[in-house]
Order: C-alpha cells, then sequence, then structure tokens
C-alpha cells in the first residue's frame, strides 16, 4: 500500500498560526498565500489529488512544496531566487511613477488665494505626455525612460492622456483662425461675399426618385445614399452662401484639387463681383501647389481656413448646407456613369438582398438614361434659394 504523503505538523502553536493566516489572507504574496493553502489543507486531511484539484496545479507540485516545508519549515514557503538580472524598479518606485499622473503638471496654472493664476515652472509642461513623467520621475530620484513608464501605467489601468475634447481645437493657432471665421460670418468686408464648402462621399447615385408622400411614422420618404465603394461612386462638392443661403453642388470622379478648383470657378462664376473668401477645412488638395498657382491667376477668392479638429465652425456642415443639398438632390433621377461595370439592378440593395422597406426601392428604376455622358451630366448645378 503507498505512502499518504502529508505535511509535517506544525511545531508550535505559532506556526499554525500563522500558516492559516497567511493561507486565508487576499494581500500577501501570491505565492506564499497558494503555497501556505497547500499546507494548511494537508493538515486537515486532504491528499495530494484534492489539494492539486482544488488549487489548479499538478499533484507534483503539492508533493514538491510539501517536501519543502517539511525541510525548512515557514521560509520555504516562498519561492527561491531565480536567475538572471533582478529588476531594477521596486514596487514602491511603481507606485511613485503612479502616483505622478494624479499630481498637477509643474507647467499648469493654478488658481492662488488671491485670484492670481501662477504655474509651478514657467516653462514646463501643463499636461502629463511620457516626456513630461519621464522628466518628473527623474527629479523624484528614479531613473527611468518614458517606453518603462508606458508599460508600467497600462499593466495597471492607469490614464496619464487626457481624453481629447471636440471643443478643444488641436491647432495651435486655433483662436486667430477662429476669430477670423467667426468676422466673416458676423462682420464680411464690405463687397465681399463669404461662402462654406465641404465635401461628401464617395457615394452611388440612385437611378429612381423616392416615394412620394409621407410614412405611416409621420416621416419623409427618402431614397437612402449607398456608401458602398465601386466603379459608380462619385463625390459631391458642395457650397453654401452665407449671406443669402444660396447652395451649389456639383460632382467629380474623385476628390482632389482639380475638383476642388472646378468648385472654386464655379464659384467665382456664380458670384461675379466683390471679393469671395472661401471657409474650408485642411484637406491637402486645399492648400496643394495646383490649388495655390490657380488662386494666384483669381486673386478675388481667398481661403480662411478653418482651425484643425474645430470642424463644427464650417456653416456647410453645421447648418447642412453642401451635404445635405447634395443628398437631396442625388435623391432626384440621376445618370448612370458610362464606365459602370455593372447595371444597378444587380447592385446589392441592403444587407439582406431587398428593397428598403418605404425608401422607393421597389419603384421601377429609369435605365434609359444610362447613355448620357457622366462628365456632361454632372455639369455645375445651382439649388434655388432655400425657404
Amino acid at each position: 500500500m503507498p505512502k499518504i504523503l502529508r505535511a509535517r505538523a506544525a511545531r508550535d502553536e505559532k506556526e499554525e498560526r500563522w500558516v492559516r493566516k497567511l493561507a486565508l489572507s487576499r494581500h500577501g504574496p501570491a505565492d506564499w498565500i497558494v503555497h501556505a493553502r497547500m499546507i494548511a489543507k494537508s493538515w486537515d486531511g486532504e491528499r495530494v489529488e484534492a489539494i492539486a484539484k482544488n488549487l489548479d496545479c499538478s499533484p507534483q507540485t503539492v508533493r514538491r512544496r510539501l517536501h519543502r516545508f517539511d525541510a525548512e519549515g515557514i521560509d520555504g514557503l516562498g519561492d527561491r531566487p531565480k536567475s538572471g538580472r533582478r529588476r531594477r524598479l521596486t514596487v514602491a518606485d511603481d507606485s511613485k511613477i503612479i502616483a505622478l499622473v494624479s499630481q498637477a503638471p509643474p507647467g499648469r496654472l493654478v488658481t492662488q488665494e488671491d485670484g492670481s493664476l501662477v504655474a509651478r515652472e514657467e516653462q514646463g509642461s501643463a499636461k502629463f505626455c511620457l516626456n513630461a513623467l519621464a522628466q518628473a520621475a527623474k527629479e523624484a530620484g528614479i531613473r527611468v525612460k518614458r517606453s518603462q513608464i508606458r508599460r508600467i501605467l497600462r499593466r495597471e489601468g492607469v490614464r496619464w492622456r487626457e481624453t481629447h475634447s471636440w471643443g478643444t481645437p488641436r491647432d495651435k493657432d486655433a483662436r486667430p483662425k477662429r476669430t477670423a471665421v467667426v468676422t466673416h460670418y458676423t462682420e464680411p468686408p464690405t463687397g465681399s461675399t463669404t461662402v462654406c464648402t465641404d465635401e461628401l462621399g464617395p457615394v452611388v447615385p440612385r437611378t429612381f426618385p423616392p416615394a412620394p408622400g409621407w410614412s405611416p411614422t409621420g416621416h419623409r420618404i427618402k431614397a437612402p445614399m449607398d456608401y458602398e465603394r465601386g466603379p459608380e461612386k462619385t463625390w459631391i462638392y458642395g457650397a453654401l452662401r452665407v449671406c443669402d443661403g444660396k447652395e451649389l453642388t456639383r460632382c467629380a470622379l474623385s476628390r482632389n484639387s482639380k475638383g476642388y478648383i472646378a468648385l472654386r470657378a464655379s464659384i467665382e462664376a456664380d458670384n461675379p463681383t466683390g471679393d469671395i473668401f472661401v471657409i474650408t477645412d485642411n484637406l491637402s488638395s486645399h492648400n496643394s501647389l495646383e490649388t495655390r498657382t490657380w488662386l494666384e491667376e483669381h486673386p478675388r477668392i481667398h481661403q480662411v481656413f478653418i482651425p484643425t479638429g474645430a470642424c463644427w465652425l464650417n456653416a456647410a456642415r453645421r447648418a447642412g448646407g453642401a451635404s445635405s443639398a447634395a443628398m437631396h438632390w442625388l435623391a432626384r433621377v440621376l445618370p448612370i456613369p458610362r464606365r459602370s461595370s455593372k447595371p444597378p439592378a444587380s447592385r446589392r440593395l441592403n444587407s439582406i438582398y431587398g428593397p428598403n422597406p418605404g425608401s422607393g426601392d421597389a419603384l421601377p428604376r429609369r435605365l434609359d438614361i444610362a447613355g448620357v455622358s457622366f462628365v456632361t451630366a454632372f455639369k455645375e448645378l445651382s439649388i434655388s434659394v432655400c425657404r
């Protein structure tokens, strides 16, 4: 009959009390707690296989720990020092680095008792980034690089970066740019015209009008836009004249400098007198070499860029000028590009391959205009003033 392995009896009451207290602990070292539970369960009469199953480990591990406790006592509950270079930063250093995140950065303005704003270091960082945290840790006597700080904070689930607010533009020149945009909205120069521009796409135009009337829930029935990319996709350029709300839209095969210049030419033709101030975003095609060269030949047009991350300053987006005008226009009967590789009737309408209820998908399709030239059909279109 094989011998049943059990841990030796406690040498005294103090040793037994210490082992059982450690086995019930939740805040001590993990290896000491697990090994103390093995000894306590063995004292309670459990066999090696039952202990291993209860603690989710192998029976050989339990046997090895019981033998080590018999030989070394309480000191045998901990793991032996492992080979290799020891960790340079201690747990206390990690705690100090984590505590830095909750402190005020050295360059942040703090309100004093007299109401004045004073920063601890005028040249310091106003927000904590990894470089600022590394510098603060160095001043606290901890030599650590930014990559190691990042690993420590991510391991502990600590956020050191503030969530970007959409009310705070990222542009360093946000204040003067915002002032210029608002001034052209509220007090434009005498005799000038302020126009906002925006793009929409890529979208695929429908070849049929939406169903007339209203839905049973009281909503206007519209043909939904299909944003699936394909050979028949198109980009919509839109402009909104701020003074009277007149909208101008045109389509292009792609979003590039040529399409942007074509929209500028349409705006210039629609406003034959006075300077034209175009409020636009910071897309690369808006400030490309080709665009700047064209603007030099048309001195009446001046571009006013909105700050980066402040799209709400563009009235074409805010009031739904360019985008909504293009969407309403595209809901009407539009020609099919000649380069389309497959008829619209074979294109997927939605995820269930069926008509969208109440959107006009079940209406007959007008395929008699498929031969119209794409470039000719998508010439300038001026939509009447909104009422």
